[in-house]
């Protein structure tokens, strides 16, 4: 009997053999979503065939960030010596057996950082707890993908097995809107230019068996992104990696593994060396920004409000915990962004690292 593996690949080797053109596109469009389901069903029969879908974390604090890697390349000792964890250290294969958090207090914010086991080949097919481990991975605001200088040819391994998870690194969020209707068939609308012909597109969405929609487009969306969307489970993550034991020497040929958008940290977790450097990193991918809230007497510089680059007044006010917060209609602001000190705005302003702000009533003179 075919098993669900015989079936990808027959279908991969029938795309390998069918040449990329306009003639074409359908059908290969048409065979992608094919595999996409395939992958999606035997992720679904491993997971309840291993009796769960993950192990049970809590998350706290302004993020979550997610260390991933082999074995053995020192996540353990890294994490107990950025944060106040007691993560279990050992230089032998699978120290971490279960998800170890801890917290990084940095520029205010309160990071937890989860240590999981480490990842190997074929963890999306369940390989090492590889599933419970992902299903950690997939609800993080953030990947630190960790290796050392002897497994820098893991780089592209675990990178696959995220993306066979679902999981897309510094990538955007397809442009497309799903729009379901009761009834009139597929119509597609688009902001721009599109290389798929429409035809593709009503073909991929047949393929997922949606039969009555409108489905707004506004980008140039490839297929492998279109079928993303179809799919409708993927995450959207940014990530950086982290090349360990330095102290030890340099890695030979580490340009070779890094993708080109691979944001790259060297470290000596052991000496401490680079840490430092990593935490910043690490605020800077997560975009952070520090609010300050001011009364009418002093400024409280001890306990900033931290959000995300991009949010508003309106998003602290709805985020913090501010007695009354009802009644605020409009703020001053100081320094960052701020056109001179004391200025009014709107709730609808976007702050920047550094912000003062004064919240006023609707009974504020």
């Amino acid at each position: 009997m075919q098993t669900i593996d015989d079936r990808i690949k027959e279908i991969e080797e029938e795309i390998r053999n069918t040449p990329y053109h306009k003639g074409t596109e359908h059908h290969i469009g048409k065979l992608k979503a094919r595999i996409a389901r395939l992958k999606e069903d035997k992720m679904e029969k491993t997971l309840k065939g291993s009796g769960g879908g993950g192990y049970a974390v809590r998350k706290t604090g302004d993020a979550t960030v997610v260390l991933v890697g082999p074995p053995s390349v020192g996540k353990s000792t890294l994490l107990n010596q950025i944060t106040n964890a007691q993560s279990r250290v050992g230089a032998y294969d699978f120290t971490t057996l279960n998800v170890v958090p801890g917290i990084l207090d940095y520029k205010g914010a309160k990071i937890q950082i989860f240590d999981v086991p480490g990842i190997l080949s074929g963890a999306a097919s369940g390989r090492g707890r590889g599933k419970e481990v992902l299903s950690v991975v997939r609800n993080a605001d953030l990947i630190l993908i960790m290796v050392d200088v002897n497994t820098i040819n893991m780089i592209p391994v675990i990178l696959r097995e995220l993306y066979e998870a679902g999981i897309r690194l510094n990538e955007k969020k397809p442009e497309v809107t799903i729009i379901k209707q009761s009834c009139g068939g597929i119509k597609v609308n688009s902001t721009t230019a599109l290389k798929l012909s429409y035809d593709t597109i009503k073909s991929l969405a047949s393929e997922f068996r949606l039969t009555n929609a409108e489905i707004i487009i506004r980008e140039d969306i490839t297929l492998d992104r279109l079928i993303d969307v179809f799919m409708g489970n993927r995450v959207y993550l940014p990530y950086l990696i982290i090349v360990n034991k330095i102290d030890l020497g340099e890695s030979k040929n580490l340009r070779e593994y890094l993708p080109n958008d691979a944001v790259l940290v060297k470290i000596s977790s052991q000496d401490r060396r680079n840490l430092d450097e990593l935490k910043e990193k690490i605020w800077e991918k997560l975009k952070f920004i520090r609010v300050y809230l001011k009364d009418q007497e002093k400024i409280d510089y001890n306990s900033p409000f931290i959000l995300r680059d991009g949010k508003t007044l309106a998003d602290l006010l709805s985020e913090a915990s501010i007695r009354n917060k009802e009644n605020f209609k409009s703020a001053k602001v100081f320094g960052s962004g701020a056109k001179y000190p004391g200025q009014e705005v709107s709730l609808t302003f976007v702050p920047g690292d550094g912000t003062i702000v004064q919240f006023l009533s609707k009974n504020s003179i």
